[in-house]
């Protein structure tokens, strides 16, 4: 009997399944396995990329996309192996990935699920185990941390893994049914894991198991799907899982409390693990940090998107007559400058997108990220502030509430609307007059230039009154459709001749 069966489920992106497939055959693994390929209602070239790999890769091709639970089930439904690893086509196993997970079930005779480590392309941790967190919702323990870091380095049990990558034992999958086809790619894993251990079978994390992962690259964030996904998962184990994540920060010394006789006691939190939120009264460095590190994962799931769509167009290129697209078939790394290599990555995706377009039959549809467009539009405005401000001025800037958007070409910039503290109000004004009175009042507090970004032009549309108090009183000094526009708060006959620079 063979001693694993890998099931890829797969819907579309043909560039990825191929590089998916090369690796495992590549790594060569000790044990006896086969790999069924779970073709889910594919309409790019997955059919013509399975074929190159001949009866190396077994294909059930299903009619329609039910998604990954489906898909997952009808694969295991058709296969004979004692185990069951299940293995999405976004990830690049590495030698000795399967063996250590079949080693690690063998040793472990009451093991139901193992779980690998999968690392984005900059080897941090993408994921080392699931855990339970305070709001009741599963999340992926340390996604970020070096891949060598100790917290990461040895096996545990968990609650749950991914099934991204994670060995199953067919009689326990089969014993509850498979993966609940309710849950539409997103949480299906967690909650079979969670299902299996009301039944006493235990989840592991093997560390020695390697893989890199490109994560969530075919759906949003929080699509409509997923919310309902999230729902389900409420409404079942709500009130019956236990959060588990703070046993996990104490038990591995991130986080340390000390004791004395009476209370508050103290907190030692490793900055690798969290920031402190002070309030009102945070400090300008630990909104920083939390500035930082937003943007270093945005950035990594941007890396990995860009290498995601360069190798299904490296597919779509090689069946057809053109030369190769521009672009890179790896992921860049990232160095400290990360702002430069955000906008290089969207340069790259431009190219990308430009190429993919001239093949529309071939499913190659891309966009550019709206998030790294708005990293470059924050540049825009930077350089138009700094050619436009005075040094040293104090700018309103219709931020919605960005504190990206205050310091800008390093002017100080006040939030508008505000509230009496200085933070941003919550919402626009309710009609021109309390934007023009607002506006007149922070003026009067020393106010001096007025920007509207390019995602706050509409409010000279909607509001007619304050466009003709500004149009009436201030200057525009500058505008530019992609970046926005700024006004100068001096009255026309204060300006006198005073000249503006950068």
């Amino acid at each position: 009997m063979t001693s694993c069966s890998v099931v890829i489920p797969v819907h579309n992106r043909a560039g990825l399944t191929r590089k998916c497939l090369e690796a495992i055959l590549e790594t060569k693994p000790r044990v006896s396995f086969e790999i069924v390929v779970v073709d889910d209602g594919s309409t790019d070239s997955t059919q013509r990329v399975l074929a190159d790999f001949g009866p190396s890769v077994r294909v059930i091709s299903r009619g329609e996309c039910g998604g990954f639970s489906t898909a997952c089930n009808h694969g295991a439904a058709a296969v004979e192996g004692e185990n069951l690893l299940f293995l999405n086509n976004d990830t690049v196993p590495t030698a000795g990935w399967l063996d250590a997970l079949v080693d690690h079930a063998e040793r472990q005779p009451d093991l139901g699920v193992v779980g690998s480590k999968l690392l984005f392309a900059n080897d941090t941790i993408q994921h080392a185990g699931v855990v339970i967190c305070q709001d009741g919702l599963p999340r992926h323990l340390y996604a970020g941390l070096p891949a060598d870091h100790p917290a990461v380095s040895r096996p545990r049990r968990f609650q749950a893994v991914t099934a991204a990558c994670a060995l199953v034992r067919r009689e326990v999958f089969e014993q509850v049914g498979g993966f609940d086809t309710a849950y539409h790619n997103s949480l299906e894993d967690v909650d079979l894991c969670l299902r299996l251990g009301e039944l006493g079978w235990k989840v592991h994390y093997c560390p020695d198991s390697v893989l890199y992962h490109l994560e969530s690259l075919s759906r949003p964030r929080r699509s409509p799907t997923i919310e309902a996904s999230i729902r389900r998962f409420r409404h079942r184990w709500g009130g019956r899982v236990r959060a588990d994540d703070f046993d996990c920060y104490l038990q591995d010394g991130l986080l340390r409390p000390s004791y004395t006789d009476s209370y508050p006691f103290g907190l030692e939190v490793s900055a690798e693990l969290a920031f402190l939120d002070a309030g009102a009264r945070e400090a300008q460095t630990e909104r920083e940090l939390r500035r930082r590190s937003r943007q270093v994962v945005d950035l990594l799931k941007e890396t990995a998107r860009l290498t995601a769509h360069v190798a299904d167009l490296e597919v779509v290129s090689a069946n057809r007559p053109a030369g190769p697209p521009t672009g890179s078939s790896g992921a860049p790394e990232l160095p400290a400058r990360a702002h430069e290599i955000e906008l290089a990555i969207l340069e790259l995706q431009e190219v990308v997108a430009d190429e993919a377009a001239q093949t529309p039959r071939e499913g190659a549809a891309f966009e550019a990220s709206s998030y790294l467009t708005y990293r470059r539009g924050l540049r825009d405005l930077d350089q138009m502030v700094s050619e436009s401000v005075r040094p040293g001025a104090t700018m309103l800037v219709v931020s919605r509430g960005d504190d990206e958007l205050l310091g800008l070409a390093g002017r100080q910039g006040w939030h508008f609307p505000q509230t009496p503290d200085g933070t941003y109000a919550g919402h626009a004004p309710a009609e021109s007059g309390a934007a023009i009175r607002h506006l007149e009042e922070l003026r009067e507090q020393g106010a001096e230039y007025l920007l509207f970004p390019s995602t706050a032009l509409w409010w000279l549309e909607h509001y007619a009154g304050l466009r003709h108090h500004l149009k009436s009183n201030y200057p525009e000094i500058a505008r530019r459709d992609a970046a926005g526009a700024i006004f100068r708060l001096e009255t026309r006959g204060q300006q006198g001749g005073a000249q503006e620079g950068g």
